[in-house]
C-alpha cells in the first residue's frame, strides 16, 4: 500500500476508534465491569507504546542523526528523547497537576477538561510522529501503538465526563474534538515533512523521532503501566499482556 493512502486510512481508523471508545460510557448497556477490559487493553497498549518508543522511534532518531555527519560524538537522539520525557512530565505533573488535584478536591467540572488537555497533547505529538514518518513499516508500527491506546484513552475521558454529569451534547463534542487531535498531528507532521529541504527534513525527522520516543516512553511508564498496576488486580495477566505488546513491536522491528 502507498504511504499516503495508508496515512489516510490511519486517520479514518483513529477517528473511528476514538469516537467508539469515548461514546461507550454514554450507552445504556455500559457497565463498570467494562473497566476490567479497559485495564487489559491498557496493559497491552503499555507494552506496545514502550516498544514503539525504544525499538522504532529512538533507533530511527539515532539513524537520522548519523546521516547528518555532525562529526561530534554525542548522543543527540538520547538527549532529545529525555527532553521529550521531561516535557510531558512537566505539562502533566507540574503545569496542570495542581489544577487537576484542586478540581478533584472541589468535585467540580474542571478535571475532565484538564484530562482532555493532557490527552490532546499526547495525541498531537503521537500523530505528528506518524505524519513525519517516511517508511511504510515504521508508520505501521507507530499506528499500532496509537490505535492500541486511542480507544482506551477516549474511554477514560468519556467515563470522567459522565461521572461529572456533564451534558451528553458536551460529552459528544469533547470526544469528537479529542478524536481528531491525532489526525491533526498526522496532517501537521506530513505538511512539515513536505515543506522542508532534504537535509533539513532528515534533521527535523530525527529531532521529532527523538522527542516522540521520549513521550511514548513517558506514556507507557508513567501513565499506562502505573495505572494498570494501581488496581493490583491480576498483575501476572497484565504483565504478560505488556510483554506481548512489546514483542509485537520487536517483531515489526525485524522488517523495518
Amino acid at each position: 500500500m502507498d504511504l499516503f493512502w495508508f496515512k489516510i486510512l490511519a486517520i479514518i481508523l483513529i477517528i473511528g476508534t476514538g469516537l467508539l471508545g469515548g461514546l461507550i460510557p454514554l450507552s445504556k448497556g455500559f457497565k463498570k465491569g467494562g473497566l476490567q477490559w479497559l485495564n487489559m487493553g491498557n496493559a497491552l497498549a503499555g507494552g506496545i507504546f514502550l516498544g514503539a518508543g525504544l525499538l522504532h522511534m529512538l533507533p530511527d532518531a539515532f539513524d537520522g542523526f548519523s546521516q547528518l555527519n555532525f562529526n561530534i560524538d554525542f548522543p543527540f537522539a538520547a538527549l532529545i528523547c529525555g527532553g521529550g520525557f521531561f516535557l510531558v512530565l512537566f505539562i502533566e505533573k507540574v503545569l496542570v497537576g495542581e489544577k487537576a488535584t484542586n478540581a478533584l478536591a472541589d468535585k467540580g467540572h474542571q478535571f475532565p477538561y484538564v484530562l482532555f488537555f493532557v490527552l490532546a497533547i499526547h495525541s498531537i505529538i503521537a500523530g505528528a510522529s506518524l505524519g513525519l514518518e517516511s517508511g511504510l513499516l515504521s508508520s505501521i508500527a507507530i499506528f499500532i501503538a496509537i490505535i492500541a491506546h486511542k480507544g482506551s484513552a477516549a474511554f477514560s475521558l468519556g467515563v470522567s465526563l459522565v461521572q461529572q454529569q456533564i451534558t451528553k451534547k458536551r460529552i459528544r463534542i469533547s470526544i469528537l474534538f479529542f478524536s481528531v487531535m491525532t489526525p491533526l498531528g498526522i496532517l501537521l507532521g506530513s505538511l512539515f515533512a513536505s515543506l522542508e529541504g532534504n537535509s533539513t527534513a532528515v534533521l527535523s525527522e530525527a529531532i521529532f523521532d527523538s522527542l516522540a520516543a521520549g513521550t511514548f516512553i513517558y506514556i507507557a511508564v508513567m501513565d499506562i503501566i502505573d495505572e494498570v498496576f494501581e488496581s493490583r488486580d491480576k498483575p501476572l495477566q497484565h504483565f504478560t499482556l505488556m510483554i506481548l505488546g512489546f514483542l509485537v513491536m520487536a517483531l515489526i522491528a525485524i522488517w523495518t
